[in-house]
């Protein structure tokens, strides 16, 4: 049994309208070191968002490659912003311009992982993977409306650990183009694990940004990314 990464992510009607280009970002990246999975959205109101989402990702890769994978939380917090800081400077785009929240699942070839999240969206497991936020089909830890840019302190971020034990278990990231607009996430994980089994890279992107894009939700307009990890 393996473990495999799949994502997708679309610009909202609204930005698409305008000609605002998506200021959601996805990263999804696999190796012999275990694997990473991280989602960011930029703060609408700020100029640079877009660049702040794609940096922030690019900043987590960074981070996870330099870590031990038992580091603190701090530890990784810090890696990251530093990280993203650095990015930022090499454009001359100043962090205040260029706000953005955080999701992340990184983990092992052993299938362990640990999650960090600041800002809002949505991290669901199924069924119960993690230790403790992540207790059931469905179960999830999202927050408030902040992000690398706007807050610097580690008890504005929420984290988790666990381990994808079975064949089916999984975790989906979202950002709140997608979460906001959910009635119900029972069930949704292992919905899209199943429906993602059979498909190669290509076909799953393909199949994923189809459904984003043709988003069910009367007069929705913002930006949709999701990542999902699972075990086959």
């Amino acid at each position: 049994m393996g473990v495999r990464l799949r994502a997708a992510s679309v610009p909202g009607p609204a930005h698409t309208e305008t000609g605002v280009p998506n200021q959601d970002a996805v990263l999804i990246r696999q190796g012999r070191w275990g694997w990473l999975a991280a989602v960011s959205d930029g703060m609408g109101s700020r100029p640079r968002a877009d660049i702040g989402a794609r940096t922030l990702c690019k900043a987590a890769l960074d981070s996870v490659r330099e870590l031990h994978f038992d580091c603190t939380n701090r530890a990784l917090v810090e890696a990251i912003e530093s990280n993203w800081l650095k990015r930022l400077d090499d454009l001359q785009i100043a962090a205040n311009d260029a706000v953005a929240t955080c999701l992340l699942a990184w983990g092992l070839p052993d299938s362990r992982f640990r999650l960090a999240q600041l800002g809002d969206g949505l991290i669901l497991g199924h069924p119960a993977p993690a230790c403790g936020l992540l207790s059931r089909d469905g179960g999830s830890f999202g927050n408030l409306t902040r992000g690398l840019g706007l807050s610097w302190r580690l008890e504005d971020w929420r984290f988790d650990s666990g381990q994808l034990l079975a064949r089916g278990d999984a975790l989906v990231l979202m950002t709140d183009g997608i979460a906001d607009d959910l009635g119900s996430t029972d069930g949704l994980v292992s919905m899209l694990a199943r429906e993602l089994r059979n498909r190669g890279a290509r076909s799953a992107r393909a199949a994923l940004t189809r459904d984003l894009t043709d988003w069910p939700t009367a007069h929705h307009s913002d930006d949709k990314t999701v990542a999902i990890i699972y075990r086959v």
